[in-house]
């Protein structure tokens, strides 16, 4: 994983239109953005764990894929359906975007399941304020090209209320899902959809391991036992009690495994982005 470091319009707001095409996913990039510790740190060592499992088919039904074609290559993320027109998802994962197409009721994501939808993305929007060089504002929404119809595979997240703002959900046990990859070792997307359960810290501590650079607008699980998101998770959910409470953001570059929080977007502080950029109404 790299951390680039490179300065981005603050606003983009971008248009494609809806024609179908096809992934070779022995070629697709994931996408991931990382924090390099200090050089004078040495590189701890670490055992490989696999953090995770696969998950019940489409037992996630608000889970998306999302393929993003720029000018530098194909990358994958992740999302989640936020209404039947809109997908949630980080706004490091829209960077560069020429045409993006959502894959929802999808579990082997490379193949064309009877349970697979695709749509190509209308427009996307990444939040005025997003900052690569100091990953802050990590979130952008995804407009569908046409309305997907939820089912058994296919439905809407629950995002958090209102009255939840001022939740930490410090100490609570949390769930991330996706495609990444599923270790260190791996050099290309999971062909099935993983899970994997993670326990939230406090920012306070999770500052103490990204020096600094964890902001009250960001939630942290703790990466205890190996376990976390990876490079292709970007922009996928970290989900409390069925509510989406994070967004797949960034890591450390030492790599996944090594025992190092995981961090995120947190959902309650873009209520309002939201719901200005979406059809979606946040509840009281």
């Amino acid at each position: 994983m790299v951390l680039l470091m490179l300065i981005l319009p603050l606003f983009t707001w971008s248009y494609a239109a809806d024609r179908d095409f096809d992934v070779d996913f022995s070629t697709i990039l994931t996408r991931h953005i990382s924090l390099r510790p200090p050089l004078e740190m040495e590189q701890p060592t670490f055992e490989r764990i696999v953090g995770g499992r696969e998950a019940r088919r489409n037992s996630i039904p608000y889970q998306a894929g999302i393929i993003i074609r720029t000018d530098r290559g194909t990358f994958f993320c992740g999302g989640t359906l936020i209404s039947t027109l809109y997908v949630l998802t980080a706004a490091h994962c829209l960077d560069w975007a020429q045409t993006v197409q959502i894959r929802l009721g999808a579990h082997t994501i490379e193949e064309n399941e009877p349970t697979q939808v695709r749509i190509n993305a209308s427009r996307w929007v990444q939040h005025q304020q997003w900052n690569r060089d100091l990953l802050t504002n990590d979130i952008g929404v995804v407009e569908l090209s046409r309305e997907a119809i939820t089912n058994d595979n296919i439905q809407i997240v629950n995002l958090p209320r209102r009255s939840q703002i001022r939740d930490s959900f410090n100490g609570r046990r949390a769930r991330i899902s996706g495609w990444g990859l599923n270790s260190d070792f791996s050099d290309s997307v999971s062909p099935v959809l993983r899970e994997v359960d993670v326990g939230v810290i406090g920012n306070f501590l999770c500052n103490i391991y990204y020096f600094g650079g964890i902001r009250r607008t960001n939630i942290c699980t703790s990466g205890g036992g190996g376990r976390g998101s990876c490079s292709g998770d970007s922009g996928g959910p970290l989900m409390i009690d069925n509510i989406q409470v994070g967004i797949v953001s960034f890591g450390i570059g030492f790599g996944c495994e090594v025992r190092w929080p995981s961090a995120f977007t947190r959902v309650t502080s873009y209520l309002d982005w939201i719901e200005m950029n979406t059809d979606v109404s946040i509840r009281s």
